[in-house]
């Protein structure tokens, strides 16, 4: 009974907080439009979502049609926040995350959720004025539902075999309701297409050191950026190594790829492709996945925009064990 009592008033905070920030948004247009497709039931729900760092957030430099309003922390805190509650998930995986302390760890807990953060050793953001400390790849659960059993920091390595700037968070969540562990993963992977064989290698490096954090059933969620194509070597390293073998979650719900995962006007160029990914071990089933908006809703200035805080698309998952 108690528990039950807990995860009502859990939801209710939940609620409230999402009608805060719709009230606070609503000068804004709604969040873009998206179709979720879900079987009769789930067992957890998955939400990753990318963020934009300080470093990463100037119109000059990064984001040349993007209206300034719209990469403001003091909007894109609310809307980012604003979409995590609406789809109400167990697991939360957050990167280019430079507020974790300050905003995002104490929003989540205020309604039922705990974090852990690991920082890039160089971050970028560090080198602005007021910065609000280092980004890096975060992660969120419920704590009606799960149990943290412990966690991994890596920092990955570059081609010559010393620490990068790349980082991945591992951690164990134990699942209080089926009474399995869950290995969770997220991670965001050196960018650029000249660094391909680079991307390759992080793979490795970070699937050793996955398989050497969970336990012999091996239930695994590894997901984030990973810069790379679907054709790209680190992609199919994912499905066929010596460590996991494990599945594309889109391809496992639709049948394919997203048509793009992330859709910006750079400097010199229009970029629209897909390099976002939650891959699944084969003993976890996806049972619902939020698809990608319809090219023609995204704005013409694409992303970010006021409706959407992020240059890349949030990928939601219902999963259940097999």
């Amino acid at each position: 009974m108690a528990a039950v009592e807990a995860g009502s008033c859990q939801l209710k905070a939940r609620k409230e907080a999402l009608n805060d920030l719709e009230r606070a948004l609503q000068k804004f247009p709604p969040l873009l439009e998206r179709t979720f497709h879900a079987g009769a039931e789930y067992f957890f729900l998955f939400f990753l979502i990318f963020l934009l760092a300080l470093s990463a957030s100037s119109p000059t430099q990064n984001f040349v049609k993007c209206p300034s309003g719209a990469l403001k922390w003091s909007m894109r805190k609310l809307r980012s926040l604003e979409q995590i509650l609406l789809y109400d998930p167990d697991i939360i995986a957050l990167q280019e995350v430079d507020h974790f302390e300050d905003y995002y760890l104490p929003s989540l807990r205020k309604v039922g959720y705990d974090g852990l953060f690991v920082a890039k050793k160089d971050s970028p953001c560090l080198k602005f004025p007021n910065n609000s400390g280092p980004d890096g790849c975060a992660m969120f659960y419920d704590i009606e539902r799960f149990a943290l059993v412990n966690r991994k920091d890596v920092t990955l390595k570059d081609s010559n075999g010393l620490l990068a700037n790349q980082v991945a968070l591992i951690v164990n969540l134990f699942d209080k309701v089926h009474e399995k562990t869950l290995c969770c993963v997220v991670t965001h992977l050196k960018a650029k297409q000249e660094f391909e064989e680079l991307r390759h290698c992080q793979g490795l490096q970070l699937l050793e050191c996955v398989s050497e954090s969970t336990s012999d059933d091996k239930s695994v969620l590894v997901f984030g950026d990973f810069n790379a194509e679907p054709t790209e070597r680190v992609c199919q390293l994912m499905e066929t190594n010596q460590y996991l073998c494990l599945k594309n979650s889109y391809i496992s719900a639709t049948g394919a790829n997203p048509e793009f995962t992330t859709w910006k006007f750079r400097p010199d160029k229009e970029v629209k492709h897909t390099i976002d990914y939650v891959w699944h071990s084969p003993d976890l089933s996806v049972t619902g996945c939020l698809k990608v908006p319809d090219g023609g809703d995204v704005p013409a200035e694409r992303l970010p925009c006021f409706q959407y805080p992020s240059d890349h698309l949030s990928l939601v998952f219902d999963f259940c064990w097999g």
